[in-house]
This record gives structure tokens, sequence and C-alpha cells, in this order.
């Protein structure tokens, strides 16, 4: 696991470009809605933002996101959109799936983005029961002239119906858009589900080829790998994978860079 000792002040990055073999460099986080675990009371939105500026995404998937809630007036005095802090925060495009109500707010999955993109929300089913579910997907536009749809999302952690049911319907939307698709996010499945085997065998699970047994999740024992990065591997390959070890929330962050094969 990648240890990484954070530098505040200023860091700037190009807007999102990519080279004539287009790499992108992906980023799923699941924030523990903008509260530190080790610290209730506190926000973990500065050091979640710095660590953004640190690994330099193109895109990032957060998970856990409360937006205008009293939940965020009781950590930032005000209730905040948390994505729009993000992107305030880090110069990105940020984006909003609400997933369901709550605390007089919303609460469901968000995207931010070098550059511009065309974001769509995806309402999830809940066939058991339970919370609402959501994902947000983001069409970008490369620099060779090529769309990759990239989506974020966080399954059902009651149900095992849920999250089978959850798959699918995120199998056909990426399908439907007949484009190149990377989805990332806290799936609440371990490699062993039922779920987990719904995946098509033509997604990569970017963590195979180098360290599948990495826990994702801060929790008693050893800890779980619930957070994945899939790539459609007829257009994708995988070149880099990483878990990064920061103490800012329950779950770590995880990092990919991928490459589109020629078209």
């Amino acid at each position: 696991m990648k240890k990484l000792i954070l530098v505040f002040g200023s860091i700037l990055f190009p807007i999102l470009a990519f080279t004539q073999h287009p790499e992108i460099t992906v980023l799923t986080y699941n924030i523990y809605h903008g509260e530190s675990p080790d610290k209730p009371g506190n926000s973990n939105l500065k050091e979640v933002a710095q660590l953004i500026l640190e690994l330099n995404p193109d895109v990032v998937a957060l998970q856990e996101i409360d937006s205008m809630t009293q939940r965020s007036m009781g950590l930032f005095g005000q209730k905040t959109n948390l994505v729009s802090e993000l992107a305030n925060q880090t110069g990105y495009t940020g984006y909003f799936a609400k997933a369901m109500d709550y605390g007089e707010g919303g609460y469901g999955e968000a995207l931010l983005v070098k550059g511009s993109a065309e974001f769509e929300r995806q309402l999830l089913s809940t066939p058991a029961g339970g919370e609402p579910r959501s994902a947000a997907w983001a069409k970008l536009k490369l620099n060779n002239g090529s769309e990759i749809l990239v989506g974020g999302t966080h399954l059902c952690h009651q149900f095992e119906e849920n999250r089978s049911a959850q798959v699918l319907e995120l199998i056909n939307f990426s399908r439907e858009s007949k484009l190149p698709h990377v989805l990332l996010g806290d799936f609440n499945f371990s490699p062993e589900s039922e779920s987990y085997q719904i995946i098509p065998e033509n997604w990569i699970d970017a963590a195979r080829k180098f360290n599948p047994n990495q826990p994702t999740y801060r929790s008693t024992g050893e800890g779980k790998r619930i957070d994945y990065i899939f790539a459609d591997q007829t257009n994708f390959e995988v070149l880099t994978y990483e878990v990064i070890d920061v103490p800012f929330s329950d779950h770590y962050p995880v990092l990919a860079k991928i490459r589109l094969k020629t078209q």
C-alpha cells in the first residue's frame, strides 16, 4: 500500500489532456460524508482536496456525498454542497448525482473531472428495500477525438439482491452507451460474492494483476476489498493500480492509470 505524505499549498495542473495514445488516471474514494471517522465532528474535506491535487487524477469518483444537509451544517457551520466545495478547492468540474433525500438536503455520489464533460445520473433499483442508490456518469471527449464513459457508484450495503440488480443495471447502461467505459466506486461486495460474479468477463478488475488481496476498507482485523475500478478490456488496458494509505476516511482511496487502446 502506498503511503502518501501530503504537503499543503497551491498546486497547478493542466486541464484534462490526453496524448495520441490516451492515458487517464482515475481515483475512487468514499469520503465518509465529509467527516473524519477518527475525529467525529471534524471535516476531512481539506485533506481530501489536497490528496486529489497531490495525486492529480483526471477523474475522481466520490461516495457518501452530502449536499446541503443538516449533517453538513454540523461540520461546516452552514449547509454545504460537498462536491461544489471540493470543486472550488481543486479546480475540477463537479457533478452530484443525488440518490436520496437526507437531512433536509441530498445524499449520493459525485464526480470530479478536469475540464468539461457531459454528465448524467442513473437511479438504481432496490428490489429488497433499503436505501436508494445512484450512479454518476461522465462522457469525456479525448483530444484524439475519441469519447469515453466514466461512471462512479455506491452499491447497497445491506442486501445482496440489491447489489446484484444494481450491477446488472450498470452493465446495461454502459453497454447501451456503445462507448469505451470505466466504472469505479464502493461496491460493498467482496471478490467472492455473488454480485461480483455478475461482472462481465470483458471487464478488467484493475487490482487483479497487481494486489487483489489488498484491503480498501479500514476495519478491524485484516480489512476487506470493496472498492473497485473496472475497465472495458476491449478498449482499455490497466497500466498501474494503487491503494493509498491515508487516514481521512474509513475507506482508502484507490488509484489506477488506464490506456485507451488504438481505435
